[in-house]
């Protein structure tokens, strides 16, 4: 037997499978279960709103055709009442505080599944660093993460107001762009929440592209509160938004470039730094001789002077008429 089960608050849901005959289908709602139509590929289930366990079982003859389940579709409330407004964030704004994140352009990045994709304002925040982080704050009911899954991507964990909420996996064996990583509604809409997204896998990949947050809109609204999102989906015009925190503490690079860049200029900063350190020592110590000869001989030395040969050492004079002169003590007179 094989069997697929989602917990969640909805008013319908669907299972939608691709399978032989040889299958035979139950799905329920809440702990019953009906036989369904294999051939269908479908099974909707519908009950009022609120929290539902569904399941799906199916049951093979043994032989070796396979059953594929091909999605779930729900369909849940955003808003306890009144039309939903939503408000978009970018993955590079500065309302998200992020640790061990990169955000860049996805046309500069090095990894080659995120520079052939697109993503929304042309943006990416991406880690493959265990324990990495992106938090953020909004004020709403619901709220939707938006990112990309893919063979190098790992799991992640989600938390709200300090309460971790599941761990779910981004790995698939596809890549899949704009896909969305993590929903969930019926928040407090009058209380601000902090959400915060964990990279659980050290080497493995998270993506971060957008979020988006919903609250119920009002004809007394102001319109866009944060600068840089988008507010869509209201029916009365300039309507209130979902409202996002201020993120002053944040460590995102924005649209600009990777963090080996930053690695790359705080080197430079450093050696220039110390070159003009060494610069107005060897200032000190030329003016302290008295400043005789130019500056610059005196930072870098000048040139250097062969050393004068010493003169050459005069010939040894070896005297012979003392020798022509004496004779032998064996000479015979």
């Amino acid at each position: 037997m094989r069997m697929a089960q989602v917990n969640a608050k909805v008013s319908d849901i669907a299972f939608y499978w691709s399978s032989s005959t040889s299958y035979s289908v139950q799905a329920g709602l809440d702990g019953s279960l009906q036989t369904c139509s294999t051939s269908s590929g479908v099974a909707t289930l519908t009950s009022s709103f609120g929290s539902h366990s569904a399941r799906l079982e199916c049951v093979g003859d043994g032989s070796s055709s396979e059953f594929e389940l091909i999605g779930v579709k729900l369909k849940t409330q955003v808003v306890p009442s009144g039309s939903p407004s939503n408000s978009t964030l970018d993955d590079a704004s500065s309302e998200i505080t992020y640790s061990g994140f990169s955000s860049i352009s996805s046309s500069r990045s090095t990894v080659p599944a995120i520079k052939g994709g697109s993503f929304y304002q042309n943006t990416i925040s991406y880690t493959s660093n265990a324990d990495a982080s992106a938090s953020f704050t909004f004020q709403g009911s619901a709220i939707y993460i938006f990112g990309m899954t893919g063979p190098e991507f790992g799991c992640f964990s989600i938390s709200i107001d300090s309460t971790t909420i599941g761990i779910y996996n981004a790995s698939t064996t596809v890549e899949t762009y704009n896909t969305l990583l993590f929903f969930t509604t019926y928040l407090d809409a009058s209380k601000k929440h902090k959400v915060k997204i964990t990279n659980e896998n050290d080497g493995m990949l998270l993506a971060l592209d957008y979020f988006v947050a919903v609250q119920a809109g009002t004809s007394s609204g102001s319109g866009n509160i944060i600068s840089g999102s988008t507010t869509t989906g209201s029916t009365k015009g300039s309507a209130a938004t979902a409202v996002f925190g201020d993120g002053r503490t944040n460590g995102n690079q924005g649209s600009g470039d990777d963090s080996t860049a930053a690695i790359i200029g705080g080197i430079l900063g450093t050696l220039g730094a110390l070159f003009v350190v060494w610069f107005c020592w060897a200032y000190w110590r030329w003016k302290k001789a008295g400043g005789q000869g130019g500056l610059l001989n005196a930072v870098c030395g000048g040139r250097r002077k062969k050393p004068t040969p010493p003169p050459p050492s005069e010939p040894k004079q070896y005297p012979l008429w003392p020798m022509v002169l004496s004779r032998p003590k064996y000479a015979v007179g």
